[in-house]
């Protein structure tokens, strides 16, 4: 009797864990509708790798965000993976930057060394890091694909 209440329980908690796994999918009666939004950015017609992009319907006060892969595809997220964003029109931002560590080879820092001040590379112009001034915006409709290009110059 005993090994037969062990194996319940075993299977209890892999049922369990099959539950608690999906992902974190689960959906909250109080968030607003999302439309799935995906796109690429190329900046002087190349793919632009690591970007983040971000949408923002400042109407609802909601944002969405993804980052750009290797061939600048990205998916938007705004509670759950790949949810998209809440519908109607949203400025957009684009920002991608390499942060170089400019501290020197060998520099202990755990013994009280000093790190230099990192340098931040820009690697498409600053100007489409904010989205009130990027000039670049999309409209998010029920209908419709609902796929951008961002050919940034």
């Amino acid at each position: 009797m005993l090994q037969q209440n062990w194996v319940t329980v075993c299977c209890l908690f892999v049922l369990m864990g099959f539950v608690g796994c999906s992902g974190g999918r689960s959906e909250n009666p109080d968030w607003p509708e999302r439309i799935p939004v995906s796109g690429v950015v190329t900046y002087q017609g190349d793919p632009v790798e690591g970007a983040e992009v971000t949408f923002t319907n400042t109407a609802a006060s909601s944002t969405g965000a993804g980052k750009t892969d290797s061939g600048g595809r990205f998916y938007l997220t705004t509670y759950v993976e790949r949810d998209g964003v809440v519908p109607g029109q949203q400025a957009v931002a684009i920002r991608c930057v390499e942060v170089i560590d400019n501290t020197p080879e060998g520099t202990d820092l755990s013994a009280g060394g000093v790190a230099a001040t990192p340098e931040v590379k820009w690697l498409v112009p600053k100007i489409y890091s904010n989205s009130s001034k990027s000039g670049l915006s999309a409209d998010v409709s029920e209908a419709g694909t609902n796929e951008f290009t961002f050919d940034l110059k």
